[in-house]
């Protein structure tokens, strides 16, 4: 353990997944951070809601795992679906069992892990959470950090050795520092319904994570304990605003599981899909993690995990450069999770976009009968499964210098 007295903290922006974690592992070691969060309580809605196994190991290594899969709903098989037909791809899980502890998905939502972290750091004298506090500017020295940020009392200052920068997609840090974050959106919005219909009890078929073509759409339908995440996109011509929409979101639902009552939705959101990623995740001693530094499609449910990878990996960096290592780990760090967002992650997950919203026949056939190659090869899958569990992406990382 190092003495606290020693090392002015680590300041973290966002308390989200990538933020909590970086605080948890570096307050484990023995490190002090604040954690400056702009909103006033934790998010609480669904957003993220896959943990893959890749990201469950490295979960258990701080007893967190166990109390995570406790709060959610494991899912060892995961499919493709043609609606209407009894057309099936299977993936199982159950072939990486000899290389992870948790050879399934966990549906879970993301704000069950953060709250669970900041209950663990409860108490905890080197854990300082603020928040409602909106960064307002940085100075960046040569032996330190400087954040000015604005909360209730007014405008404050927090000195630390190193900045975190896991403040989100629009992350203030990074336009503050007027980087570029080269890429794209994608041409579809994704709509995400929250249901607490059984759909279990009456479709046998499904399994904890479904992804299901019809003749003109695609379907995602996960599900969590005793609720189910329904998503769409919307018709090329459609608002979102009209895509959200009670008639709209009540015909999609009848389109794959019709019934003469209209579906009770919990909760509905929409979310514009991006691929871009900083050029480097190091600036002086500003480093950055998570959806700051890249975005993908959210498609195979990368994005929280990738994040997660980082403050891993990003921490693993950070802290033999706080006794007294050199700093320039922390550019192995941003080669390392660079490389893996930009080869892995988004490839990946630009992959899963398409096939997921292909409606072209033939293209579609195309697909289809890759992924019957794929299930009905237990060494194909195998290889599938490495990719699409993160275990690979997390091997490659330790490869790269």
């Amino acid at each position: 353990m190092t003495d606290p007295a020693v090392h002015r903290p680590i300041v973290i922006a966002g308390a989200g997944p990538v933020g909590l974690y970086s605080a948890f592992l570096l307050v484990r070691a023995g490190h002090p951070v604040v954690v400056l969060e702009q909103h006033p309580e934790l998010a609480a809605d669904m957003r993220a809601s896959t943990f893959h196994p890749a990201t469950l190991d490295l979960l258990a290594q701080g007893d967190l795992a166990d109390a995570l899969v406790a709060m959610g709903t494991p899912a060892a098989r995961w499919q493709y679906m043609v609606h209407g037909t009894r057309q099936r791809a299977v993936f199982d899980l159950s072939v990486l069992s000899d290389l992870t502890a948790h050879p399934f998905r966990l549906q879970c939502e993301q704000f069950r892990l953060t709250r669970l972290i900041v209950e663990r750091l409860r108490g905890e004298p080197l854990f300082d959470l603020r928040l409602g506090c909106t960064l307002t500017g940085i100075e960046d020295g040569p032996d330190g950090v400087t954040v000015q940020a604005r909360d209730a009392s007014g405008e404050v200052a927090f000195a630390g050795e190193w900045l975190i920068a896991a403040d989100g997609g629009r992350s203030t840090i990074r336009k503050a520092l007027g980087l570029r974050f080269e890429g794209g959106v994608f041409p579809r919005t994704s709509i995400t319904l929250v249901l607490d219909h059984p759909f279990h009890d009456r479709e046998p078929e499904l399994l904890g994570v479904n992804y299901v073509w019809t003749e003109r759409a695609h379907y995602s339908l996960m599900r969590i304990r005793d609720l189910w995440r329904f998503s769409y996109s919307p018709d090329p011509q459609q608002t979102v605003e009209e895509a959200l929409s009670e008639p709209v979101a009540q015909a999609h639902l009848q389109a794959v599981f019709p019934r003469r009552q209209p579906y009770r939705i919990l909760q509905r959101n929409y979310y514009t899909l991006q691929q871009r990623c900083l050029d480097d995740f190091r600036v002086g001693r500003v480093v950055f993690a998570g959806d700051a530094a890249h975005l993908n499609s959210p498609a195979g449910g990368m994005g929280m995990n990738s994040g997660i990878h980082d403050a891993h990996c990003l921490v693993e960096h950070l802290l033999p450069v706080l006794a007294g290592g050199d700093e320039r780990l922390l550019d192995r760090y941003a080669r390392r999770r660079r490389t893996i967002a930009r080869e892995e992650v988004q490839r990946l997950s630009a992959r899963n976009y398409r096939w997921h919203r292909e409606t072209d026949p033939e293209r579609r056939r195309a697909i289809w009968q890759r992924l019957q190659d794929i299930v009905n090869d237990p060494a194909r899958m195998r290889e599938f499964l490495l990719d699409s569990s993160m275990l690979r992406s997390r091997q490659r990382e330790l490869e790269i210098d």
